[in-house]
């Protein structure tokens, strides 16, 4: 299947599932990821900012909040690159590119990403770590130059053997699911 086929296969799938076993995975999900030696140790956490329809991270970011870390939540700009902000609450965000929630615009852009890492969206991933995630190619734009631990955070059953890639594509290094974290 090519990335686009992938893409609109598990679109179909996400939309499918209940609100209770959504709820049901994405809090074991949330708690192998805030349980992680990866979490614990670092200082800032750069994660999306989740819509209805993604494994939630809300709860961790305000559980980032309650452990003294520091959150940085992405803004799309207008070539599709991210520019990661940081907030000190979820009443920072407004509604933005894609109707995606970000940060206000007085918000602290992040230039030092020393003892952090990447929450990054996906769709789907593979085994090995390369992951489908909506198609602008934004993540993969940042990840490029990104030296920090990336970590994908996926159902499950929306784990593949592989995925076929293409040049632009980053690898994450770990992949949480609900059913065990895997560094690739």
């Amino acid at each position: 299947m090519t990335k686009a086929e992938i893409r609109a296969d598990f679109l179909a799938k996400r939309k499918e599932l209940s609100k209770a076993k959504k709820r049901e995975m994405e809090l074991e999900i949330q708690s192998r990821l805030l349980m992680s030696d990866s979490y614990r140790a670092c200082d800032v956490i750069l994660c999306y900012v989740s819509t209805k329809d993604e494994i939630d991270t809300l709860g961790i970011i305000n559980a980032a909040f309650a452990n003294k870390k520091k959150v940085a939540v992405p803004k799309t700009n207008d070539d599709y690159s991210l520019s990661f902000y940081y907030i000190n609450s979820l009443k920072e965000l407004k509604f933005g590119k894609f109707n995606i929630l970000e940060p206000q615009d007085d918000a602290t852009l992040v230039t030092n990403f020393d003892n952090s890492i990447c929450v990054v969206p996906a769709l789907c991933c593979d085994l090995s770590g390369n992951r489908v995630g909506y198609g602008k190619g934004c993540y993969d734009r940042f990840l490029k130059d990104y030296h920090g631990e990336k970590i994908c955070l996926v159902y499950s059953e929306n784990i593949l053997t592989s995925i076929e890639t293409e040049s632009t594509d980053v690898k994450v290094d770990t992949i949480v699911s609900n059913l065990y974290v895997k560094h690739t």
